[in-house]
């Protein structure tokens, strides 16, 4: 009888050792692993992440903008590069197209508005390559997606405004589209004026 208890208290102890041992072994439930036990790679089939350099790229644009160095920004620029303003839907915003119509608006920024000064700062880039047809008449390729703060001095008051960018760029790094989205209230209540009322150009 005494050996029965022995073994009893034994074969206890060793299905207790082996629970022990699988909950310390099992990975964790929100895990995806490989067969060969490495992370699974998460991916989306209508995009990919872009390099670095696409960051870099937009944001000196941008800087270029707010320095009001445009001829330096246009170097930047493809020559058929559409600029289209937060002031509608797809088929309704403010569009320029082409180089000539985009630095020609905003060589005439200052003189129109009394902007003495832009800073660019708190910047957050996502680039992404678009491998499959997105919706909107928008193109496949390198885009980036950034939010930053400007902070615009119009004729001695300061404005701040939270701005996205979303920058396309061509097989030759140039960048050939921009679409922008803000909200527009405050910078027209400053300057006094609606620039984006005349007839849209599409």
């Amino acid at each position: 009888m005494k050996t029965k208890h022995i073994l009893q208290a034994a074969g206890i102890a060793f299905i207790a050792l082996c629970i022990s041992s699988c909950k310390e072994a099992a990975p964790a439930k929100d895990t995806m692993v490989t067969p060969a036990g490495a992370p699974a790679a998460i991916t989306n089939p209508r995009f990919s992440i872009a390099p670095e350099e696409y960051s870099s790229l937009s944001e000196k644009a941008i800087n270029h903008v707010g320095n009001f160095e445009f001829d330096a920004w246009g170097e930047m620029l493809a020559d058929d590069v559409e600029f289209s303003f937060p002031d509608g839907d797809v088929d309704t915003r403010t569009k320029l197209v082409g180089k000539p119509a985009v630095l020609a608006w905003w060589k005439a920024l200052k003189a129109n508005t009394g902007i003495e000064s832009m800073s660019m700062s708190e910047f957050n880039h996502f680039p992404i390559n678009v491998t499959e047809q997105p919706k909107g008449g928008a193109a496949t390729g390198i885009y980036d997606f950034c939010y930053f703060s400007n902070k615009t001095v119009i004729k001695g008051k300061p404005l701040a405004i939270r701005m996205n960018y979303v920058t396309h760029f061509n097989s030759d790094k140039k960048i050939d589209r921009y679409v922008t989205y803000y909200d527009r209230t405050a910078l027209v209540q400053a300057i006094g004026k609606n620039l984006l009322a005349a007839p849209k150009t599409k």
